[in-house]
């Protein structure tokens, strides 16, 4: 099973809820609809990210141990799609910091409305481990899942890129 984002059609009281199993990440937002699937990614705490107020798109953080997910919800343009979403998003990690080269990127649809984008940033005595997972909701927003992992060594990458191609 892959990383998935699932566009939902109602909203629900409150912000968002968590259902989670020991091998899988599962969270559902409300405003706007969606649902995020990720196997094999520790069920994490969300919590509002703590720049929120000042940047309404950084919607929910997580962490845990080496792992940690921010959920990120930017306006889109009137009926853009998913791909247009992951497209865009995409671009725009050359300029983050720590990102590699866009030829260092692996980018890889996942389904119809699901793109993830997967790299690893060496740092001083670890790796760190990411995946973008892309997608659109509601024709109102572009979803980015930033889903990261620390590692301490380089026997780490294969299995975490094989968890979201």
């Amino acid at each position: 099973m892959r990383a998935t984002i699932v566009a939902l059609g109602i909203a629900l009281p409150g912000l968002s809820s968590p259902h989670a199993c020991a091998d899988e990440f599962v969270y559902e937002v409300t405003a706007p609809r969606f649902k995020i699937t990720i196997p094999n990614f520790p069920p994490l705490r969300m919590d509002p990210h703590p720049m929120q107020g000042t940047h309404p798109h950084l919607r929910f953080m997580g962490a845990d141990g080496a792992f940690s997910l921010s959920i990120i919800t930017a306006t889109a343009d009137a009926g853009m799609s998913a791909l247009e979403c992951a497209s865009a998003t995409a671009r725009s990690l050359a300029a983050r910091p720590n990102v590699p080269p866009a030829a260092e990127i692996y980018k890889a649809r996942l389904n119809d409305n699901t793109f993830v984008a997967i790299y690893t940033a060496r740092m001083p005595g670890f790796l760190q481990l990411h995946a973008h997972i892309l997608s659109a909701a509601a024709g109102t927003h572009c979803i980015e899942v930033h889903a990261s992992k620390i590692a301490a060594s380089p026997d780490d990458i294969a299995p975490w890129f094989e968890g979201f191609a």
